[in-house]
């Protein structure tokens, strides 16, 4: 019970905390609304579920197997994340940036399933809530759909009081544009230095 407590304490936290995922439903949510960020979330959520597959299956043994992997893996997928914010940044002034477009179910999976935060959440925390009991499987999927539901949960309670004030933000869109590119471009690098 203390371990399934501690697991839900971790998922909040991660969930809360800020992230490209969070970036981007804060982002669209801000520049569109709650329904519009609907379709991100979800493809947060997807990334999730996907991340967890991957990661408690082949990608979890080939990262523990070589640690230039894990480097590599981390490396690319920085490079996602700064690659977003300096599109956005690039794109701030422009009516077409990414954020002013919205982000979609596609860049949702994207973004959730190339955060390096994901993969050290999955392969190297993950693994300490689930007992050597024998029944992995149950358990890994046990604690990957609360981890999804929470998330999903906390990006609507977000995206939704966002909603509620985004009329007083839509005057400093290009300010937030910026802000959301050097964000971004900011969790790259530092996937980097880690």
């Amino acid at each position: 019970m203390e371990s399934q407590l501690a697991f839900l304490a971790v998922c909040l936290a991660s969930a809360a905390s800020p992230g490209p995922g969070g970036l981007a439903v804060v982002s669209n949510s801000i520049n569109h609304n709650l329904r519009r960020t609907l379709p991100v979330i979800f493809g947060i959520a997807t990334g999730l579920l996907l991340a967890s597959l991957l990661a408690n299956t082949w990608l979890l043994a080939v990262i523990h197997s070589s640690e230039w992997a894990f480097q590599i893996m981390t490396w690319l997928c920085s490079g996602y994340i700064a690659y977003l914010g300096a599109k956005a940044l690039y794109q701030a002034n422009s009516k077409m940036t990414l954020a002013a477009h919205g982000y979609s179910f596609k860049n949702g999976v994207l973004i959730s399933l190339l955060n390096p935060k994901t993969l050290v959440f999955f392969g190297a925390l993950f693994p300490m809530f689930i007992p050597d009991s024998g029944h992995f499987v149950r358990y890994a999927t046990l604690l990957t759909l609360e981890l999804v539901l929470i998330t999903f949960l906390i990006h609507i309670v977000i995206a939704s009081a966002i909603d509620k004030v985004s009329h007083l933000l839509q005057h400093h869109l290009v300010a937030i544009n910026r802000a959301t590119g050097v964000m971004f471009i900011t969790l790259g690098i530092s996937g980097f230095i880690v």
